[in-house]
């Protein structure tokens, strides 16, 4: 069994190490640095201008670090952007994909446009693009936390993450402007698990919702745990997620 984590915006794939440890030894797994974050290239490199950058952008990336699947098919792991990719890579590489499992896949394509939720996470995009570096990225981190989290963090780790922030504002336009509309999501035919904190943003959790009335097969599992569940609340998210990882091989 193969498993492919793909991490959420300011992060990177490190954030999968504690879940990683606790997986059988036989199944080979994989957590690839995004664009933009870690030790992947950075965004300023792929010469995109922010509003134009989409999520097949960060397919072809994968594409092009080999990450993507050479024999079997794969089980692929997300959180927030890293779950959208995922299912992005489902839908455009069927054949490639054996298994989804997400914790609040942020996809807020899939959003009426009339709905508070796709209000609500818009204003934060609009609010983003309005401040200077240091103001949005605290802007993010407290939206997807608590008000005052970014302030209470270590100045070393404040500063890598304003140093990213031109990344997470492109992840916001491929997110939002991603073509493909919440119908095509139904015709994902693996099985899908979508793991949602009952703590988190409106805007996370409806987007989970959508895709769980159109995927008719998908299994939603509540957790006691915000948006940021799998690093704030791991001990929490990880036994759910694993359990999902692990199902289909027993």
């Amino acid at each position: 069994m193969s498993i492919i984590a793909l991490h959420s915006s300011q992060s990177h794939g490190g954030q999968w190490r504690a879940l990683a440890r606790q997986l059988p030894s036989e199944v080979s797994f994989q957590s690839p640095d995004l664009i933009g974050y870690g030790r992947a290239m950075p965004y300023a490199s792929l010469g995109i201008s922010t509003p134009h950058f989409r999520l097949q952008d960060e397919l072809n990336a994968l594409q092009a670090a080999e990450v993507f699947p050479a024999r079997e098919p794969v089980t692929l792991l997300g959180h927030s952007y890293g779950g959208a990719l995922a299912l992005k890579w489902a839908l455009e590489h069927p054949s490639q994909v054996a298994q989804i499992v997400v914790y609040e896949p942020v996809a807020f394509h899939v959003l009426d446009p009339k709905s508070t939720a796709r209000r609500e996470i818009e204003a934060v995009a609009t609010a983003m693009e309005s401040f200077s570096a240091a103001e949005a990225c605290a802007h993010f981190v407290d939206y997807w936390n608590r008000p005052g989290y970014f302030a209470a963090l270590p100045e070393v780790a404040q500063q890598l993450m304003i140093s990213q922030q031109d990344k997470v504002s492109a992840d916001f336009h491929a997110l939002l402007d991603e073509p493909h509309a919440l119908a095509d999501y139904a015709a994902l035919a693996c099985p899908v698990t979508l793991v949602v904190g009952r703590q988190s943003p409106l805007s996370s959790r409806t987007v989970a919702a959508e895709l769980s009335r159109v995927i008719s097969h998908a299994k939603t599992v509540e957790v006691m745990a915000g948006h940021m569940g799998p690093l704030t609340d791991a001990r929490t998210v990880n036994p759910v997620l694993l359990d999902a990882l692990i199902a289909k091989s027993r």
